[in-house]
């Protein structure tokens, strides 16, 4: 192992011994974390499940059991506004059942103060981080398999382990972000043939689905982590890299990206005339909104007639979507999420500049994924993809993950 290696792996043997050492809650919601991890590329039954009984114990450790450095909850104010006016949103719907039902999403945001609190230092986040891009090789591996028994083109767009492409596509984005910033920041050469496999998997496995958002998205991440580690270097290899990516993909996938941005393209002009239809419903109701799960019910009176789609359940875009279903007051809510988060990751610049890999690392990955999360959400509704969301409010906790440990052990 190399001595850069030394000083952030963890070993399993290791990884056992301090799962052994935490209070009985505590051990066992990490559990349900790692079961999250590993189970997210495959089955969102399974990860909800995992999920949501880790947040429970989570929930009962801070009551019973102590932690090193206290509880902590970054970001809570926005959060609060979001969820407070979505209730609202629902409750002045049309239909308040049915969107107060639809509001059980906003209890997904748990999993990022779950994340931040079962981690105890930054050696098991990397650990964590790890098993999940093996899953998500894992799952690619498999989309690249069923790929290549068929043709590849729109009418095949490739799922993997999920419901639908789009899904998929925005899970991708998400882990190809976390790869990447880790391929970029890890000096030791001969430490990082793996992470470039499952980069190369991941990428690979992206260009099946079809789906431009996506690669919007992985571009954005790429920029921002080319751009915080200011390497040229890197800048012109990813370039080179996603070259070889297009010149080598079938010719369905090089006409699907030559068609990035060409508003000729019937679905482009699509979504246009569908934001246009979304502004008028945000004119219409611009306080609370339509409510959660009735824009297909309402959609269809302020639906462009020369649009071909006269009834969608979503527009997508996140913030055309938020602003129609919940009102301006909760999309500014929502604004503030990520403004605050990009905030604080701010203020972390130091660990950039000082910190250990472990700690540069999950610095950059956090913010990296959620920008390509949000650069894909200006071409579609991924906020409102469960597992889209969840995987991007664990890569959110990242930048806070094991610094409450840290803090109480330096006697701040």
């Amino acid at each position: 192992m190399s001595a850069q290696g030394e000083r952030f792996d963890l070993s399993l043997a290791e990884a056992g011994r301090k799962l052994r050492e935490r209070p009985p809650l505590s051990r066992f919601a990490f559990l349900c974390l790692t079961g999250f991890i590993l189970t997210v590329p495959f089955s969102i039954s399974l990860a909800q499940i995992f999920a949501y009984t880790g947040i429970g114990a989570w929930l009962a450790s801070l009551w019973k059991e102590p932690r090193p450095g206290g509880p902590r909850f970054p970001l809570w104010k926005p959060f609060t506004a979001f969820a407070v006016l979505t209730f609202l949103s629902a409750l002045l719907s049309d239909d308040p059942v049915r969107s107060l039902k639809d509001a059980k999403q906003l209890f997904q945001i748990l999993i990022f103060y779950f994340a931040l609190h079962a981690i105890r230092e930054e050696r098991e986040a990397l650990w964590l981080v790890r098993l999940l891009l093996a899953a998500t090789a894992v799952a690619a591996v498999y989309t690249l398999g069923v790929a290549m028994t068929r043709p590849l083109d729109l009418a095949n767009r490739m799922s993997g382990f999920f419901s639908i492409y789009l899904t998929l596509a925005g899970f991708l984005v998400i882990a190809g972000a976390l790869a990447l910033a880790y391929a970029v920041l890890f000096e030791d050469g001969k430490g990082r043939w793996w992470i470039y496999a499952v980069g190369l998997f991941i990428l690979a496995s992206l260009m099946t689905t079809f789906s431009r958002n996506a690669w919007v998205g992985i571009a954005a991440a790429a920029i921002f982590v080319v751009i915080v580690a200011r390497s040229l270097r890197w800048a012109v290899c990813l370039v080179a890299i996603a070259a070889a990516a297009i010149l080598l993909s079938p010719g369905a996938v090089q006409e699907r990206v030559q068609s990035v941005g060409n508003m000729k393209d019937v679905t482009a002009n699509e979504r246009v005339l569908m934001w246009r239809s979304g502004l008028r419903m945000v004119a219409d109701r611009p306080f609370a909104g339509f409510g959660l799960d009735m824009i297909k019910r309402s959609y269809t009176r302020y639906a462009d007639p020369k649009a071909l789609k006269q009834i969608t359940g979503h527009l997508h875009n996140n913030v055309l979507h938020i602003a129609a279903e919940r009102g301006l007051p909760a999309l500014a809510a929502w604004i503030w999420i990520w403004v605050a988060f990009y905030a604080a990751g701010y203020r972390r610049r130091r660990f950039f500049r000082e910190g250990s890999f472990g700690r540069r690392f999950l610095t950059v990955a956090g913010p990296a994924a959620v920008t390509g999360f949000l650069a894909a959400g200006m071409f579609e509704y991924n906020f409102g993809d469960s597992e889209v969301v969840m995987t991007a409010y664990f890569a959110m906790a990242l930048p806070f993950m094991g610094e409450g440990r840290e803090a109480a052990l330096s006697g701040a």
